[in-house]
């Protein structure tokens, strides 16, 4: 991921402040309060499951969503690696977005997240037996594709697009 360039020439201006301000408050405005418990589908292994009932905060509102199994759309290349960041509205509904994949995790370029949606969380995505990991139809346990899949929770504000976007 490009760093962002801060552009210096106005500054000092009261405005510009307040722009670059605003956009970290916002990311700040929309976050997860508890951790989701992301795990294996009960129902459908090729889904990821919302163990926990989860609870966000959005710019002062709080959401409720209760557990849920959220099915992954995409492929991830044999021997590759990538992600799926789930994030959650302020109306409840779940989005798992791919990111784009490389051929290590360093190389993974994370999905655009926008301001007023909480990450949930991410799957690390990295198939090494034979085969795709196909989203929505692999499962996650799968023996042949083995995708190792790894769920990490997120429980603190976090948006990796904010520097791009100031």
């Amino acid at each position: 991921m490009a760093k962002a360039a801060i552009s210096t020439s106005n500054i000092n201006s009261d405005q510009y402040l307040r722009n670059v301000l605003g956009k970290i408050q916002d990311t700040f405005c929309y976050t997860l309060l508890n951790s989701a418990g992301l795990a294996i589908g009960s129902s459908s292994k090729a889904a990821v499951l919302i163990a926990n009932t989860i609870y966000g905060s959005f710019n002062g509102a709080v959401s409720v969503k209760t557990t849920a199994e959220i099915a992954l759309a995409g492929t991830v290349t044999n021997a590759k690696f990538n992600v799926f960041v789930l994030t959650l509205k302020s109306d409840g509904t779940v989005t798992a977005t791919m990111g784009t994949e490389g051929a290590t995790i360093g190389a993974v370029v994370l999905p655009a997240i926008p301001t007023n949606e909480a990450v949930i969380g991410m799957v690390i995505i990295n198939p090494t037996g034979t085969g795709n990991f196909v989203g929505g139809t692999t499962e996650l346990d799968d023996a042949t594709v083995a995708p190792n899949a790894v769920y990490l929770d997120m429980v603190y504000p976090i948006n990796w697009t904010l520097m791009e976007n100031l």
